[in-house]
């Protein structure tokens, strides 16, 4: 979604609302909101399922709101649904009913949306404790668990997931366009569930690419909270159904996309706010500090405890087939004969990269556009070196956040086509390279092949260094078609068979192909929320950027086809100080991959895989090692098996490096 300014839009205020105790609350919230409409501007108030309610507000404003009736789910999901279907307004305004706005909160909404790239606001949810102040054990990093703002929200101006629910705005034809807030989320009358609004930003995001969600402070109410949630009873309770929430939603979108931001939070929570709380201990604040201690350990484990049983909970009662897997893709448009590809190249100023740009210009399938990444644009060397090719379809994109996963994110939001294939630039792609992929997707049956991978051979080998390569087959998966996924399904015969697996699959997903040579459906690489940031080239990790995202897009009922008629030649490593760091990257990128699923998902199914796995990785007789040199230096197996035991490590090294600035809850 490209920035350009508006004219101020039309706003619609819809106020949701289910109980009379609340009334006084809701009826300072009308007036508060009708001392900032402008002309044009609608206040919708939805009544969940009370008719005494709706009468009394009847009697009340039937000249002066527009009153209607939760048409959906009881809930809060299905009320504001409900408002929504009722508005006319560009932009969708929503309150709590024990929420009132601040002078010029409506004004602040209008200007940011001025913006045409701002897709959703959220605002600022000052707490207004019943009792005065929030009691003395409560952590001020668990605002939220009353509905307000707490410790460590992201700055006035800068990008967030998603808002907090009592003061968010949103563009209602986009927010249509996602289908409305999810019914399975959301509170329910008193139940304090939750997540409705962090589905929704994510399903912006990955349906709007380009598009942003920013926190404007200067849009703002003051929440009432009631005594009763200023209770540890209440504290808890509020913690359990949202890892609950948490566990759904991660079941909705997936585990990387669902707990990202939960993540970055229980790290900032665990070191600034324990230590901010021991210095006040030591500084006067008697046993409040301690007791915020404890108090935040515990909503820690109460909230995490509940997100992983819901999660079992899940895995055990979900239906598994093993017969067939969704078509995943059969809502959309068969891919076609000439259908537009984007390509991406993630660069650091190789000067082999006008040689890669030069074979991807070069392809028989010409439907395509090139985007170049530079991920060190400061330097400004892939302009200079593409500058003599003159093609329209070639564009150069600037990257400043380091790491070939944030260079391909960018090419992946910025990518026109529905199809992006991404290559690197120190690679060659044959001319039937894109042409071979298309085909391999228009030869799925049923919609559920979301990436094609092809083979990467050699583009010289002039010294032993790089004849060990390519008999190790480090890149190279063979001639023969072959399908990977969780379960067996309809395919063309053109696709080969489904391919033997490893003990680690689907965990590791080495099998499936590389990161040089991928096609992703932008649709299966948005569901798995593109690349991991942390994983690749260019951070503390090195590498598994790639068998992280197969790996997902796997576990999310995608099928990854390898086709060995796509082929991309490789410049493979001429000497044994680049092999070696070579090695060492494959160990450390791998290690950090599992590790960021055993710290984000289920542990057991690597813990049970783990004996024979390891079996694998080390042992020279496994499949894996069996087709190696046996002139193979010992010295490179000895650098990736050091890469195993450090890859945990660098992973957390990465994640804090790359969350210390995180977006918000």
């Amino acid at each position: 979604m490209a920035s350009t300014t508006r004219p101020d839009p039309g706003v619609a205020i819809i106020i949701s609302c289910y109980t009379l105790d609340r009334l006084d609350l809701l009826v300072a919230g009308i007036d508060a909101v009708h001392r900032q409409l402008q002309g044009g501007d609608e206040l919708i108030v939805v009544v969940d399922h009370n008719d005494e309610l709706r009468r009394e507000l009847h009697g009340r404003y039937a000249d002066t709101v527009t009153l209607v009736a939760n048409t959906g789910a009881r809930g809060l999901s299905g009320a504001r649904n409900t408002g929504v279907a009722a508005a006319t307004a560009e932009i969708v305004v929503f309150l709590d009913d024990d929420a009132a706005l601040r002078p010029g909160s409506l004004a602040a909404a209008r200007s940011a949306f001025a913006d045409g790239s701002v897709v959703a606001i959220g605002g600022a949810v000052v707490a207004k404790w019943e009792t005065g102040r929030p009691p003395r054990w409560f952590p001020e990093e668990f605002g939220w668990v009353v509905g307000c703002d707490y410790r460590g929200l992201a700055a006035d101006g800068a990008e967030i997931r998603n808002p907090i629910g009592a003061a968010m705005a949103v563009r209602r034809a986009e927010l249509e366009k996602i289908g409305g807030f999810s019914d399975r989320l959301g509170r329910v009358g008193t139940v304090p569930a939750g997540c409705e609004e962090t589905l929704m930003g994510i399903e912006l995001r990955q349906r709007f690419p380009g598009s942003r969600i920013i926190r404007v402070t200067g849009f703002a109410v003051d929440h009432v909270v009631p005594a009763g949630r200023a209770t540890l009873r209440y504290f808890t309770d509020r913690c359990r159904h949202e890892g609950r929430s948490k566990a759904v939603l991660s079941g909705m979108v997936g585990a990387d996309a669902g707990l990202a931001a939960e993540r970055s939070f229980v790290a900032r929570t665990l070191t600034t706010g324990v230590l901010r709380y021991l210095r006040q201990s030591v500084t006067g604040e008697g046993l409040a500090a301690p007791a915020r201690i404890a108090v935040l350990v515990l909503g820690l484990v109460v909230t995490a405890g509940a997100t992983a049983g819901g999660t079992l909970h899940a895995r055990a009662t979900r239906p598994e087939s093993r017969d067939a897997t969704p078509a995943l893709a059969a809502g959309e448009p068969a891919v076609t004969e000439n259908e537009l590809v984007t390509v991406v190249v993630p660069t650091v100023g190789r000067d082999s990269l006008a040689d890669t740009v030069r074979s991807i210009l070069a392809q028989d399938h010409t439907n395509i556009e090139l985007l170049v990444v530079d991920n060190r644009p400061h330097r400004g060397d892939a302009a200079r070196i593409v500058a003599g090719i003159d093609d329209p379809r070639l564009t150069v994109l600037d990257q400043p956040v380091p790491g070939v996963s944030a260079a391909r994110n960018l090419g992946h939001r910025s990518a026109a086509g529905r199809l992006v294939a991404f290559t690197d630039d120190d690679a060659l792609a044959d001319p039937g390279w894109i042409s071979a992929a298309v085909g391999s997707f228009r030869a799925d049956p049923v919609g559920a092949i979301g990436v094609v991978t092809g083979r990467v051979l050699g583009t010289e080998t002039t010294n032993r260094v790089q004849e060990w390569f390519e008999e190790a087959k480090v890149f190279d998966k063979g001639e023969m078609p072959t399908v990977w996924s969780l379960s067996k399904h309809e395919i063309g015969s053109e696709l080969g068979e489904f391919g033997p697996r490893g003990p680690f699959f689907p965990y590791t997903a080495g099998e499936c192909g590389s990161g040089n040579n991928m096609v992703f459906r932008t649709s299966a690489l948005a569901s798995v929320g593109g690349f991991d940031e942390r994983l690749g080239t260019g951070t503390p990790t090195r590498g598994g950027e790639d068998l992280d995202a197969f790996r997902a897009a796997i576990l999310h009922g995608w099928s990854i086809a390898y086709n060995p008629n796509a082929v991309v030649r490789h410049y493979h490593r001429d000497n044994m100080v680049e092999l070696r760091a070579q090695s060492y990257g494959y160990g450390t990128g791998m290690a950090a991959g599992l590790t960021k699923f055993v710290l984000s998902e289920n542990p057991a199914p690597i813990l049970r895989r783990l004996p024979r796995g390891l079996h694998m990785l080390l042992s020279p007789n496994s499949t894996k090692n069996e087709d190696l040199p046996s002139d193979w230096p010992l010295r490179l197996r000895a650098l990736e098996a050091w890469g195993y035991v450090t890859g945990p490590f660098l992973f957390v090294r990465s994640h804090l490096a790359g969350r210390r600035s995180g977006a918000a809850r």
